[in-house]
This record gives C-alpha cells, structure tokens and sequence, in this order.
C-alpha cells in the first residue's frame, strides 16, 4: 500500500514538473518571440524613416532623384529615355569606401537604350526641409543597350571616401541615350 501511495505520489510530481517544464520552455519560446518582434519593428520605424525622407527629397528634386540607404524602396525618374524606377542594393564596406548595386528598371514594354548618366554621393546635414549635402562625389555612369523588356540593369557602385554607415544619400541625374558606334 505504502509503494502504490508512493508511486502516486512520485506520478503526479513528475506530471507538476513536466508541466512546469513546459510551462517555462513556452514561456521562453514567448519571450524570443517577442524579442523578435521588437527587432523587426525597429527595421520597419527605421525603414519607414528612410522612406518618409526619401520621398520628401525627392518632392523637393527639380534635378534628379534621391535614394537613401536603408529605404529598401525604389524612386522614380522621369528621363530622356522614359520612367526609370532606381534603387540600391547590397550596400557592402570595402577598403576603399562602399560597394553597392545601382538597378535600374525600365517601366515601359521597350528594352532600355544604352544610356548615361552621373551618380552623386555623400551625406546630408540639417531636416529634409533645410538640408545640405556634404562631402559630395560623383562619377559617370554607363550602361549597355539592353535586349529584354521590361529592362534591369544592375550597375555596381564604388563610392570612395565614404563607409555604409556615414551614406547619407545616392543622387542619380542626366540620364541620356548615348550613341552606339
């Protein structure tokens, strides 16, 4: 009688402690849910921020079109060879400053002519309502004639002189057909 009142007795202490098991493996469970939660929120203000100054820059352009690292969102840009939606990927630090991907798309059913254009890079100072571009560099840019349509166009970047997290703006203008020989 003693071993069967004992052996109930272990049975329902080790169901209270499997269940408490449970109990705080879910728990845990919540808590790196929730913490996964907040970080992605933090991306999604973050990105919203860049967003929101994007597009106010760019209501403001009357010469080309901005993009902000960390947006993760195209601008478009009416040019000499119709409406482009640009856009930065991989922004990556190197020896000499930052390596990024310029992609460029076509919004019309024709392939892209071959084209020019100048990239603009540095930071930005003061409100998107009363800002100053600082530490400005430039290059040209080209791109081949391209056969599919709708057209992408993927330009590798190097901005010298400058990491990912000092990128304060990417300013894309003068966008022309060029003349193929």
């Amino acid at each position: 009688m003693k071993t069967r009142r004992y052996l109930r007795i272990l049975l329902v202490g080790s169901l209270f402690s499997l269940s408490a098991c449970a109990q705080q493996s879910e728990v845990r469970q919540l808590h790196q849910s929730v913490s996964t939660l907040n970080k992605e929120m933090t991306q999604l203000n973050k990105e919203t921020v860049k967003i929101t100054q994007q597009n106010r820059l760019n209501a403001q352009s009357s010469n080309g079109v901005y993009l902000l690292p960390g947006s993760n969102t195209p601008a478009r840009l009416e040019s000499q060879i119709g409406t482009l939606r640009m856009s930065l990927l991989n922004a990556a630090q190197n020896a000499q400053g930052t390596r990024v991907t310029l992609r460029i798309q076509g919004e019309s059913n024709d392939p892209l002519p071959a084209f020019s254009g100048t990239v603009e890079w540095g930071q930005i100072q003061g409100t998107t309502e009363s800002f100053q571009e600082v530490n400005v560099q430039n290059q040209l840019i080209n791109a081949p004639a391209s056969v599919l349509a709708p057209s992408d166009v993927n330009i590798p970047l190097q901005l010298n002189g400058i990491s990912p997290d000092q990128l304060g703006f990417v300013r894309i203008h003068d966008i022309q057909p060029t003349v193929q020989p």
